[in-house]
């Protein structure tokens, strides 16, 4: 997978709870590729905007695929707390895409 399109579809949900504020993702960057069965790293920052992470505590976290069907739940993440997620993805979420 991807590591672009991971990391869009990764924090979907986790967008939600921020529509008044700006989120980075950091790490992956653009042509990054983070592969099934292998460890992947995400990191980001807020943009200083009110709520802050600081702000927010506990999320949802999931990975979804480009029809935005769920298909690998991942531990929830206090990112009051933490700036970064590492988890590994599901080989059998989907074939790689490059989208």
């Amino acid at each position: 997978m991807h590591g672009t399109i991971l990391a869009a579809l990764l924090f979907q949900s986790f967008f939600a709870l921020l529509v008044q504020a700006t989120l980075y993702v950091i790490e992956p960057t653009a042509g990054f590729t983070c592969s099934g069965g292998k460890p992947c790293t995400v990191e980001w920052l807020d943009d200083g905007t009110a709520p802050l992470l600081s702000q927010i505590g506990p999320c949802q976290v999931a990975l979804y695929n480009g029809d935005h069907v769920l298909v690998q739940q991942i531990e929830p993440v206090d990112v009051s707390v933490v700036h970064s997620l590492t988890f590994t993805p599901d080989p059998k979420a989907g074939p790689d895409s490059d989208e």
